[in-house]
């Protein structure tokens, strides 16, 4: 159907979309103008549209994995391993759809060339090992926690995602902490009721008792509440868990939330802040001087300290106590770095030349020739050399860095408590070998990196509004 306005016109196809369409219509130069106007909006409309169904549903799929795999890092590897299967599924979708935020990949690169030069690095340690390239391709697995930040990030660019993961794992934690204070001080059984990670339980606990604290002195969603949480948990470490990591790790921990509140006051809110933390470091040796796990692992501490350096090395060898065995750990350790300095033994050979070192040590105890130094930064050292160690501390010097970037103080603080905890735990334990302290601290940089606010006002809005 043709129009004719009486004025000279060019002809125009109304849909915008195909050229070869049957009608035209007979518009003025002003009139065309509004058209392709009104075309414009059209063609924006429907890309918009079709990248706002991906933008809606990605995260509807997205959050009850991450809910699940948060509940299941401390229940179940087989769990762990379908969700983490899955999320790697969904990452490419969401890779094929993500578009950086302005700036955001300037912040974000440089932790990403790291990690890259991470995982090559592990591979030419093991090849400068005198390993095969597949072998050496295959023991990249031992460092995948690393790749799956760089391959989940834009699953963690919505908000919904982070603040979902962030929750569940609290709710999480909080819950398992309470059945453990039931199980050990009501039913009276021993130990705890889950053993699925016990060198985890500690520096979770810790971890989230100092961001409740942390959200409670900021007075952010119910103090009272986020006290209480973190009150119950508190006691969960010192009446249940037998780890003295733990420990150790609350009072780093304490610190560096002390510092963190600590700056970015001034005058009389610096003075409160400071009564608050004498108030709560007595209550924190009031707690662990009435628990009676604390009194007597602290003790064997000192002990096995002291008894070990007073024998002999082919006696040192020998011990099965936990301080004795991870210092014969770090002594075996040692003497590999001084032999491999800067390239590392790479984490193929590291078993074999742990083995011969103890041997030649004269020991005997089947638990000296584990593979696992219990020191991450020894492992790093003796597989990849002080390069590959620095490759590796540079990963969380770099995401606090990008951290400091972020405009909400949850979030950056949250993740330098978190990396401050990483740093002290791997003193005590070796978070790259063990499945479920590597997938830990990969969800935990994935959600405190996250490009978008996680506790946005408006952000709680939009999510309300599109469910």
């Amino acid at each position: 159907m043709w129009f004719y306005s009486g004025q000279p016109a060019i002809i125009v196809n109304p849909h915008g979309i195909d050229a070869g369409a049957a009608h035209a219509l007979w518009l003025t130069a002003s009139e065309t103008q509004a058209a392709g106007d009104a075309l414009s909006v059209f063609r924006i409309d429907n890309a918009s549209m079709s990248s706002a169904l991906t933008d809606r549903w990605l995260p509807r799929l997205t959050s009850p994995l991450v809910v699940v795999l948060c509940i299941a890092l401390l229940s179940s590897t087989a769990l762990t391993n379908i969700c983490m299967l899955l999320l790697v599924l969904l990452s490419f979708w969401a890779w094929s759809r993500y578009q950086w935020p302005d700036g955001e990949w300037a912040l974000a690169k440089p932790l990403f060339i790291l990690i890259a030069l991470f995982c090559l690095w592990d591979l030419g340690a093991n090849l400068l090992g005198g390993n095969s390239l597949i072998d050496s391709l295959q023991a990249l697995r031992r460092v995948r926690k690393f790749f799956f930040v760089l391959l989940l990030w834009p699953l963690f660019a919505s908000p919904r995602v982070a603040r979902h993961a962030l929750l569940s794992l609290g709710a999480t934690v909080c819950l398992l902490a309470a059945a453990n204070l039931v199980w050990t001080l009501v039913l009276h059984h021993p130990g705890m009721m889950t053993s699925f990670m016990p060198n985890m339980y500690g520096q979770i606990l810790v971890g989230m008792v100092l961001l409740l604290a942390h959200g409670a002195i900021e007075g952010r969603y119910r103090p009272w509440l986020l006290s209480a949480l973190a009150l119950l948990l508190v006691a969960s470490l010192f009446w249940v868990s037998n780890r003295r990591t733990g420990y150790v790790l609350l009072a780093v921990g304490s610190l560096c939330l002390f510092f963190l509140l600590w700056q970015r006051q001034s005058g009389r809110r610096q003075l409160i802040l400071l009564i608050s933390g004498i108030v709560l470091l007595s209550l924190l040796l009031l707690l662990a001087s009435l628990s009676p796990k604390v009194q007597v692992r602290v003790a064997l501490i000192f002990s096995e300290y002291q008894q070990f350096f007073l024998m002999s090395p082919q006696q040192r060898s020998q011990l099965e106590t936990s301080v004795g065995l991870r210092l014969q750990y770090y002594v075996s350790s040692w003497s590999i770095v001084q032999d491999h300095f800067w390239t590392g033994t790479g984490s193929l050979n590291f078993k074999q030349l742990f083995w011969e070192v103890n041997r030649d040590m004269g020991a005997t105890n089947p638990q000296v020739f584990a593979p696992n130094p219990h020191n991450e930064y020894l492992y790093m050292w003796t597989t990849k050399g002080l390069i590959g160690l620095l490759l590796y501390l540079g990963i969380f010097v770099q995401a606090c860095r990008l951290a400091a970037r972020r405009s909400e103080a949850w979030q950056r603080h949250g993740l330098w408590i978190f990396v401050c905890l990483f740093l002290t735990s791997i003193l005590f334990n070796s978070m790259s070998i063990d499945m479920v302290e590597g997938h830990f601290m990969m969800l935990v940089l994935l959600i405190f990196l996250a490009p978008a606010r996680i506790w946005s006002a408006a952000d709680n809005v939009k999510d309300d509004a599109s469910c």
